[in-house]
């Protein structure tokens, strides 16, 4: 009897074995990466107006997954990596959009996403920060818009 005790046991062992590489593989087949890997932590390294577009991909450690003329000259680059479990069952992402200047220079951070690091602020020149705020919409009238509408209205009783 203790040589089949033995022999089932092995053989359960087996299967258990075989089970788990199976379950360890299927785990594996839903696994997938998009976008580029990048060191989010030198991103305390950029400083607004001296980093250069190339000293960014060098210290980001990658080049991003997209980059985006604008009409002034300025560039949007995006760097991404998202790593998927399951096609979706459990993902992580993270996400980062800089925008550099026309002449290739760091400004600022206009998206992340997963991205604890912030950028050091630019140096100070006479007291004044070397870009302004963005300027405020101003209310333009529009003539069409604010002319009073008269109607006749007529209410019949409901029966």
């Amino acid at each position: 009897m203790g040589k089949l005790a033995s022999k089932k046991f092995e053989s359960l062992r087996g299967f258990y074995k075989a089970a788990a590489v199976a379950g360890a593989l299927l785990m594996l087949s839903g696994c997938s990466t998009t976008g580029r890997s990048f060191n989010e932590m030198a991103l305390s390294e950029f400083v607004p107006g001296q980093t250069t577009y190339t000293q960014a991909v060098r210290l980001l450690g990658a080049e991003p997954v997209n980059t985006y003329s604008q009409l002034n000259g300025a560039m949007l680059a995006q760097w991404e990596h998202k790593v998927t479990v399951l096609t979706d069952a459990a993902y992580y992402r993270r996400n980062l959009v800089l925008r550099f200047s026309p002449d290739g220079r760091f400004e600022a951070v206009v998206d992340s996403n997963n991205v604890l690091p912030s950028p050091k602020q630019a140096p100070k020149m006479n007291g004044y920060a070397p870009m302004p705020p963005a300027p405020t919409p101003v209310r333009q009238p529009n003539p069409e818009l604010e002319q009073t509408v008269s109607s006749q209205a007529v209410a019949y009783p409901l029966k």
